[in-house]
Protein backbone atom coordinates (compact mmCIF):
# COMPACT_ATOMS: atom_id res chain seq x y z
CA UNK A 1 0.00 0.00 0.00
CA UNK A 2 0.91 3.48 -0.82
CA UNK A 3 0.54 6.19 1.06
CA UNK A 4 1.39 9.88 0.35
CA UNK A 5 0.64 13.64 1.29
CA UNK A 6 1.20 15.79 -1.82
CA UNK A 7 0.19 19.29 -2.10
CA UNK A 8 1.67 20.85 -5.33
CA UNK A 9 1.66 17.21 -7.11
CA UNK A 10 5.74 16.55 -7.46
CA UNK A 11 4.83 14.15 -4.51
CA UNK A 12 1.60 12.24 -5.67
CA UNK A 13 3.61 11.66 -9.37
CA UNK A 14 6.31 10.10 -7.39
CA UNK A 15 3.53 7.94 -5.86
CA UNK A 16 2.15 6.88 -9.10
CA UNK A 17 5.58 6.05 -10.35
CA UNK A 18 6.32 3.66 -7.41
CA UNK A 19 2.55 2.21 -7.88
CA UNK A 20 3.46 1.44 -11.66
CA UNK A 21 6.53 -0.84 -9.86
CA UNK A 22 5.22 -1.89 -7.53
CA UNK A 23 1.73 -2.08 -7.41
CA UNK A 24 -1.07 -1.90 -5.18
CA UNK A 25 -3.39 0.78 -3.96
CA UNK A 26 -2.30 4.49 -3.47
CA UNK A 27 -4.19 6.97 -1.23
CA UNK A 28 -3.49 10.61 -0.84
CA UNK A 29 -3.51 12.10 2.61
CA UNK A 30 -4.85 15.14 3.40
CA UNK A 31 -5.10 17.84 6.04
CA UNK A 32 -8.37 18.28 7.78
CA UNK A 33 -8.29 22.35 7.12
CA UNK A 34 -6.90 22.49 3.31
CA UNK A 35 -3.91 24.13 3.04
CA UNK A 36 -3.09 27.49 0.67
CA UNK A 37 -0.72 28.42 -1.64
CA UNK A 38 -0.28 31.46 1.55
CA UNK A 39 0.29 28.54 4.25
CA UNK A 40 3.14 26.93 2.19
CA UNK A 41 4.54 29.74 1.91
CA UNK A 42 8.13 29.00 3.22
CA UNK A 43 9.47 32.69 2.78
CA UNK A 44 6.83 33.63 5.21
CA UNK A 45 7.75 33.58 9.28
CA UNK A 46 4.37 33.10 10.43
CA UNK A 47 2.97 31.35 7.33
CA UNK A 48 1.58 28.22 8.75
CA UNK A 49 3.29 25.16 7.09
CA UNK A 50 6.36 27.66 8.76
CA UNK A 51 4.12 27.29 11.94
CA UNK A 52 3.07 23.80 12.27
CA UNK A 53 6.85 22.50 11.37
CA UNK A 54 8.41 24.59 13.80
CA UNK A 55 6.12 23.87 16.84
CA UNK A 56 4.47 26.61 17.26
CA UNK A 57 0.85 25.30 15.92
CA UNK A 58 -0.12 22.00 16.21
CA UNK A 59 0.12 19.15 13.72
CA UNK A 60 -3.02 19.15 11.06
CA UNK A 61 -5.67 16.75 11.82
CA UNK A 62 -6.44 14.42 8.78
CA UNK A 63 -9.67 14.70 6.56
CA UNK A 64 -10.07 11.29 6.85
CA UNK A 65 -8.46 8.28 8.16
CA UNK A 66 -7.09 5.58 6.12
CA UNK A 67 -8.26 2.30 6.04
CA UNK A 68 -4.93 -0.22 6.12
CA UNK A 69 -6.43 -3.29 5.25
CA UNK A 70 -3.96 -5.55 7.03
CA UNK A 71 -0.99 -3.73 4.94
CA UNK A 72 2.22 -5.30 6.02
CA UNK A 73 4.22 -3.27 3.66
CA UNK A 74 3.45 0.48 3.53
CA UNK A 75 5.13 3.32 1.48
CA UNK A 76 4.73 6.40 2.84
CA UNK A 77 5.58 9.61 0.47
CA UNK A 78 6.00 12.85 1.26
CA UNK A 79 7.83 16.44 0.23
CA UNK A 80 10.57 17.37 2.55
CA UNK A 81 9.88 20.48 4.80
CA UNK A 82 12.46 22.14 6.83
CA UNK A 83 14.47 18.71 6.12
CA UNK A 84 11.74 16.59 7.61
CA UNK A 85 8.49 15.42 6.61
CA UNK A 86 5.46 17.84 6.96
CA UNK A 87 3.49 17.47 10.38
CA UNK A 88 0.34 16.01 8.64
CA UNK A 89 2.85 12.86 8.20
CA UNK A 90 3.11 12.94 11.99
CA UNK A 91 -0.92 13.01 11.97
CA UNK A 92 -1.04 10.00 9.68
CA UNK A 93 1.26 7.82 11.76
CA UNK A 94 0.05 9.06 15.49
CA UNK A 95 -3.77 8.10 14.15
CA UNK A 96 -2.95 4.82 12.31
CA UNK A 97 -1.66 1.00 13.79
CA UNK A 98 1.57 0.72 12.00
CA UNK A 99 2.73 -2.03 14.47
CA UNK A 100 2.60 -4.90 12.53
CA UNK A 101 3.78 -3.24 8.92
CA UNK A 102 7.32 -2.37 7.37
CA UNK A 103 7.18 1.11 6.38
CA UNK A 104 9.73 2.40 3.81
CA UNK A 105 9.45 6.24 3.79
CA UNK A 106 10.26 8.36 0.78
CA UNK A 107 10.33 12.04 -0.34
CA UNK A 108 10.20 14.34 -3.05
CA UNK A 109 12.80 17.35 -2.49
CA UNK A 110 14.58 19.53 -4.99
CA UNK A 111 18.08 19.24 -2.88
CA UNK A 112 17.20 17.88 0.25
CA UNK A 113 18.48 14.27 1.69
CA UNK A 114 16.23 12.06 3.12
CA UNK A 115 18.99 11.23 5.77
CA UNK A 116 17.39 13.93 8.54
CA UNK A 117 13.97 13.00 7.52
CA UNK A 118 15.11 9.13 8.08
CA UNK A 119 16.22 9.84 11.53
CA UNK A 120 13.33 12.19 12.29
CA UNK A 121 10.78 9.48 11.31
CA UNK A 122 12.99 6.81 13.45
CA UNK A 123 13.37 9.33 16.82
CA UNK A 124 9.93 10.33 16.53
CA UNK A 125 8.40 7.10 15.80
CA UNK A 126 10.69 4.21 17.61
CA UNK A 127 7.95 1.75 17.86
CA UNK A 128 7.34 1.78 14.22
CA UNK A 129 9.84 -0.81 11.81
CA UNK A 130 10.83 1.70 9.18
CA UNK A 131 13.09 0.04 5.80
CA UNK A 132 15.74 2.55 4.63
CA UNK A 133 14.03 5.70 2.89
CA UNK A 134 14.30 6.99 -1.08
CA UNK A 135 14.17 10.26 -2.55
CA UNK A 136 12.51 10.66 -5.45
CA UNK A 137 14.42 12.28 -7.88
CA UNK A 138 14.47 13.11 -12.13
CA UNK A 139 17.56 10.51 -12.70
CA UNK A 140 16.29 7.66 -10.37
CA UNK A 141 15.83 4.56 -12.43
CA UNK A 142 13.14 2.27 -12.42
CA UNK A 143 15.71 -0.70 -11.09
CA UNK A 144 16.51 1.56 -8.49
CA UNK A 145 13.05 2.34 -7.02
CA UNK A 146 12.31 -1.86 -7.68
CA UNK A 147 15.39 -2.69 -5.28
CA UNK A 148 14.93 0.07 -2.78
CA UNK A 149 11.30 -1.46 -2.75
CA UNK A 150 12.33 -4.97 -2.22
CA UNK A 151 14.95 -4.36 0.04
CA UNK A 152 14.67 -5.65 4.05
Amino acid sequence: MIIYFSETGITEKAAERLQDIVGGEAVRIAAAQPYTNQDLDWRVEDSRANLEQHGKLPAPELAAPVDLGGATDIFLGFPIWWGIPPKVVDSFVNSHDLGKARVHPFCTSGSSPMDEATEYLRSTFPQIAWAPGLRFHSGLSDEEIRAWADAQ
